[in-house]
């Protein structure tokens, strides 16, 4: 699988730990890597709030949006789009470190791509979040972004 990260922002992050954690998702998720292309968006708040106004039809910026497109399309599995000054400011509000807000938004986002849903219903939420803390525990936390 190709996994393509743009960081249209000024803030330096490494991309390679971002993409190592995209990785262990996967293979932990997968039995096989699809033969396709995975993109992730590092963007700021302003491009974030078009997004979500455009796709979600709710005002201001988000801290995570995922398109998923399946896991079978030739060209790309998904789309996931970051705001790294929503992750920073949420980040503060929630006791983490900007890393680690940041791996658990890409987890996430990833989990999103792969079919896992947190909206409607209760028991489907339940088995994402409690994926999404469980990759956190072991490979999103105290990783070097």
């Amino acid at each position: 699988m190709k996994i393509i990260i743009n960081n249209a922002t000024s803030k330096e992050v490494d991309t390679d730990r971002l993409k190592e954690l995209i990785v262990k998702i996967l293979e932990s998720e997968l039995d096989e890597l699809p033969d396709s292309t995975l993109n992730v968006l590092l963007t700021t708040d302003e491009e974030m709030t078009y997004y979500n106004e455009t796709y979600r039809h709710k005002k201001g910026p988000t801290d995570v949006l995922s398109f998923e497109y399946g896991l079978d399309d030739p060209e790309a599995v998904g789309d996931i789009v970051i705001s790294l000054e929503t992750i920073e400011k949420q980040a503060k509000e929630f006791g983490n470190t900007f890393q680690e807000e940041l791996s658990l938004m890409l987890i996430h986002g990833v989990l999103h791509i792969l079919g896992y849903d947190h909206e409607g219903d209760e028991e489907e939420a339940k088995i994402m979040f409690e994926k999404q803390e469980d990759y956190f525990n072991k490979y999103g936390k105290n990783i070097s972004i």
